[in-house]
């Protein structure tokens, strides 16, 4: 069963029993396209906002912050993905 759905979206946190059978490469590929897709909402809101098709500034303000977090999270992962790399690359075998 999900953990919990943190983003609100339809992609819930799941246990890893769950993800057991995703390969790393995989897990990386759908958090970066929910990333994305928290971009994309993002985006709806603010232009929906702007065009005045929705007058609520909250959920426009929530989405945003909601789309930075996951881009920071993202940024967060590939600079300690670097740094493992790099950590290998310089020891001696």
């Amino acid at each position: 069963p999900p953990v919990g759905n943190l983003t609100g979206g339809a992609h819930p946190v799941q246990a890893p029993a769950e993800r057991a059978g995703e390969t790393f490469g995989q897990l990386l590929q759908s958090a970066l396209g929910r990333v994305g897709e928290l971009q994309a909402e993002a985006d709806r809101a603010v232009e929906d906002l702007t065009l005045g098709r929705s007058e609520d500034i909250h959920a426009t303000m929530i989405a945003v912050e909601k789309a930075g977090i996951g881009m920071e999270l993202a940024l967060q992962i590939r600079n300690k993905l670097l740094n493992a790399y790099e950590t290998l690359m310089r020891q001696q075998i």
